[in-house]
């Protein structure tokens, strides 16, 4: 997996258009990893967004600059 995500990477570093190549692998990746007997579900983009990878910490922080309309 790391090889398939270096080389798009170095695909989008040189400018060169990697859409083609880049699904085409990934559903090679997902068959190899149902094959060996993972079968949890991938994300979707939609629950991906929705995560909240903020520490507690400044979850609960009040925000600073907040425009008070008087």
């Amino acid at each position: 997996m790391l090889d398939i995500e270096d080389s798009i990477r170095d695909q989008i570093n040189h400018d060169l258009d990697c859409t083609e190549a880049s699904p085409r692998e990934m559903v090679g990746l997902l068959q190899q990893r149902k094959i060996a007997g993972d079968d949890d579900r991938c994300p979707t983009v939609e629950e991906r967004l929705k995560e909240n990878y903020r520490s507690p910490a400044k979850r609960n922080r009040p925000l600073r600059g907040r425009i008070v309309h008087r």
